[in-house]
């Protein structure tokens, strides 16, 4: 009750309220298989996705989307492009898909978005 307590307070507070155990999860998927694994929120009842990236031409380009005039909450940080035939492709990735966290940190904007998965992608093996 508590939890929940402080959690309400949070909301009230505009302090975005995040699950720190899907972040724990994909750290440890990444340290455990050698792979970069990006959390994507695939909206309409998607669900989050764990997408892990074994080579370092992950096939995708990155923007920042909503926030405008006519958007509700914040911008997020979302899929502009996938590559045909890319790793993102193969692994099922979405345009517009918005990306939740990268090796586990969340991400909070497009600059550290794209820092964030060129220094992940940068530690994996050439295709």
């Amino acid at each position: 009750a508590a939890a929940k307590t402080a959690e309400e307070g949070a909301k009230k507070e505009g302090v975005e309220v995040v699950d720190a155990t899907v972040g724990v999860a994909a750290a440890a998927a990444a340290s455990v298989t050698g792979t970069m694994v990006v959390e994507f929120d695939a909206g309409n009842n998607g669900g989050i996705k764990m997408v892990s990236f074994k080579t370092r031409q992950v096939g995708l380009a990155l923007v920042l989307s909503g926030g405008g005039c006519c958007a509700s909450g914040k911008p997020k940080v979302a899929v502009k492009a996938v590559d045909k035939k890319g790793q993102a492709e193969t692994l099922g990735v979405l345009k517009s898909w918005k990306v939740v966290s990268i090796n586990g940190t969340p991400v909070t904007g497009l600059d550290q978005a794209q820092k964030l998965l060129a220094d992940c992608a940068a530690k994996l093996p050439q295709a």
